[in-house]
């Protein structure tokens, strides 16, 4: 880099650049790396124009660099966030904060970017932007003073810290496909959670008429029943990100603690005590409620564990997809059909071309950026692996397998269209 040059902003303030590079030095989709003042920063171009960003994932703290550029979006290498390149804005979990941008020039044939980040942009003479109102209910406000919480997170991360690696020793095993509940064919924890629920709530109805004893055996057997509940729970809890990881460690610290509040009821009745026994029920059921709230909200409101791609819009006719010459033995292309990406890979063993939705049905992760053996694509952000030959799961945390969609050549392209009926089990 040279000796920094100075030029005023818009408001008039001056905006100190520094050159980078000659105009020709990168080709569309190559990125250089350069530091200013201690900040490291990223330039690409695409489709002729430049754009700068911090090089710093804003999830932890990976070299974007070090990534893949699609068109203008930039992947971090370490868990695929996605981050805009003109913006900085993110576009794909786990990042849920965008990265600073950085002003580019172009003037003489070199690229010249600013020191600073930039500021937000005023609007531009002659635009107005209209204020946004956004409705605000007490399911928003409590879920937003509660994801804002500093210890949350604390916890989120010290949750996953602890857990990603016993996760990768139990992954190989099958463990974690019984847990995630892929021999189901849909998620097992929400469906084993109605088990605690149900049986603690009656209990402490028969304690309020004076059942004692059967209020006991069903406070135990919602204790044993919330065990596989747990295990499950903490399963799914591995493979989220950002506010869903935050209100996932929420919604596990109070069903925690309604055990622990649960068990104490049966050994108070033990020692005698029944009508404490009683309370410490009331009490547990109380929490388990707060809990069933958080956990409604990652299930029903952010779609967690749910099939991600159950509701494609798409057209019945045939689609191009790529030229057939693009699409080697053993390799995938991706392609965009009818506004969605589709997935084509050609089997090195029969020739044979397959398509699948390209958005994986656990989380909605890029498959195409995902690595490719044996015909088993993995997705880049939660380890799912799927059978590109027909969609099928091979290991989870995915419990759905991918849409397929019909393969046809014609006049020298691949084309695609929906199949006429959903996956057997979908």
């Amino acid at each position: 880099m040279v000796a920094p040059e100075l030029a005023g902003d818009a408001g008039g303030d001056t905006v100190e650049f520094v050159e980078v590079c000659a105009e020709n030095e990168l080709a569309d989709g190559e990125k250089l790396v350069f530091e200013i003042d201690d900040q490291r920063v990223m330039l690409a171009r695409v489709a002729g124009s430049y754009y700068a960003i911090s090089s710093i994932c804003t999830h932890e703290h990976a070299f974007l660099d070090n990534g893949a550029i699609v068109e203008n979006v930039v992947y971090c290498p370490l868990h695929y966030s996605a981050f805009d390149l003109r913006n900085g804005c993110v576009l794909g979990p786990p990042a849920d904060k965008p990265t600073p941008t950085f002003g580019v020039r172009v003037e003489d044939g070199k690229v010249l970017v600013s020191v600073k980040p930039m500021a937000v942009a005023e609007p531009e003479p002659g635009i107005r932007i209209e204020p946004v109102e956004v409705a605000s209910s007490p399911h928003s406000r409590i879920l937003g003073r509660f994801d804002s919480m500093p210890w949350l997170q604390r916890a989120a991360d010290w949750t996953v810290k602890i857990g990603t690696p016993i996760r990768a020793k139990l992954a190989p095993r099958g463990v974690l496909d019984l847990l995630h509940g892929r021999w189901l064919g849909h998620a097992l924890h929400p469906a084993l959670s109605d088990l605690p629920i149900g049986l603690w709530g009656a209990s402490v109805l028969l304690y309020v008429f004076g059942q004692t004893w059967p209020a006991v055996l069903l406070s135990l057997a919602g204790i044993a029943s919330a065990v596989p509940t747990i295990a499950t729970g903490v399963a799914d809890l591995l493979v989220t990100d950002g506010h869903d990881r935050r209100m996932g460690t929420l919604h596990g610290i109070l069903m925690s603690m309604a055990t622990l509040v649960q068990i104490a009821s049966p050994v108070a009745y033990f020692l005698g005590s029944p009508m404490a026994a009683g309370i410490l029920a009331a009490v547990s059921f109380v929490i388990t409620v707060g809990g069933a709230f958080f956990g409604g909200h990652l299930v029903l409101g952010r779609g967690h564990m749910v099939d991600h791609t159950v509701w494609p819009v798409v057209t019945p006719q045939w689609q191009r997809a790529v030229e057939e010459s693009a699409l080697l033995p053993g390799s995938t292309a991706v392609a965009e059909v009818d506004g969605r990406k589709v997935l084509l890979y050609r089997s090195p063993e029969d020739d044979r071309i397959s398509a699948i939705e390209d958005a994986c049905s656990h989380g909605s992760g890029p498959l195409s950026l995902g690595k490719v053996c044996d015909g088993i694509v993995t997705c880049p952000w939660h380890d799912s692996k799927f059978r590109l030959r027909d969609g099928a799961v091979v290991r989870g945390p995915a419990t759905f397998p991918q849409p397929v969609l019909e393969v046809r050549i014609a006049g020298g392209w691949i084309e695609v269209r929906p199949t006429a009926s959903r996956p057997e089990g979908r």
